[in-house]
């Protein structure tokens, strides 16, 4: 196996700069460079597998791995970003319903959306239609957006939300509290739960700033009657704070790194059952 690099922002991405990026997008989709990786997530209280995140990486045919706050906002730029986000909604999707057909899990599988995505109007027809071709249930998937895509949002890109809502689709405000925090936008666009931002979850056994802010988002969360995950998680103390603020789900490190796709069928058969206290 080639050895694993890294290629850093302003360094060696040249190559990946051109006009040509959506086809070259297109060119490591059809070379296998781009796969999904899967983090998953689970009740705080529990230790119940309640669903995954597919995370895009992309490791060219010399081992070097390019990073996604790299090529990601480098793809919303243009036309790649509905080329990359196509491919990782069908190939999540694809992934959701292989689990399900095999009776491994019915947990639902989250994938991140970009504003520019809500820009094509036909986007709603797209995932309806790749939901239809694999075989997965609208409910399985959840589509997690910005409070920054979802501030800035238009009246076709909140249609286009409310039609996907309308068939089933789950919707998830990430990173919550790191934009505009809008409380109005939370009673205009149909979102069942919000991610806490690995910035407060890591810093609130230290921090009661932090921990104020946890605790404050998790009761707004709950008395508009949504749902709460708490990101970047990793250790037991982060975990007990999260259970006493009654936070629903968490994901990090805690319970598992980014999965490969072929390693999650073993990981959802040795979490059956909760996982012991660490």
């Amino acid at each position: 196996m080639a050895a694993e690099k890294t290629v850093a922002q302003g360094g060696g991405t040249a190559a990946l700069t051109d006009e040509g990026f959506a086809d070259r997008v297109r060119d490591a989709i059809a070379q296998d460079e781009l796969s999904l990786a899967y983090q998953p997530q689970a009740d705080v209280a529990t230790g119940r597998l309640t669903g995954f995140e597919a995370l895009a990486r992309w490791r060219l045919g010399d081992g070097t791995m390019i990073p996604p706050d790299v090529f990601v906002p480098m793809a919303e730029t243009g036309e790649a970003i509905h080329v990359l986000g196509e491919w990782a909604l069908r190939t999540a999707c694809a992934a959701a319903a292989g689990w399900m057909n095999a009776g491994l899990t019915d947990a639902p599988v989250a994938v991140n959306l970009s504003p520019r995505q809500l820009d094509d109007p036909a986007f709603a027809r797209t995932v309806l239609r790749i939901l239809a071709e694999t075989g997965l249930p609208a409910a399985n998937l959840k589509l997690e957006l910005t409070e920054t895509a979802l501030y800035d949002h238009n009246a076709q890109a909140r249609e286009t939300l409310m039609q996907l809502r309308g068939a089933g689709v789950r919707l998830v405000l990430d990173d919550f509290g790191t934009g505009y925090s809008s409380l109005a936008l939370l009673r205009r666009v149909p979102v069942e739960s919000l991610k806490i931002d690995k910035q407060f979850t890591q810093a609130m056994v230290e921090d009661r700033d932090a921990a104020a802010i946890v605790q404050a988002i998790v009761a707004l969360a709950h008395a508009l009657g949504l749902s709460v995950v708490a990101e970047g998680v990793e250790t037991p103390e982060q975990r007990l704070f999260l259970q006493a603020y009654r936070c629903d789900r968490l994901q990090g490190y805690w319970l598992a790194r980014p999965l490969p796709a072929g390693e999650v069928p073993d990981f959802i058969q040795r979490n059956a059952v909760p996982p012991p206290e660490r």
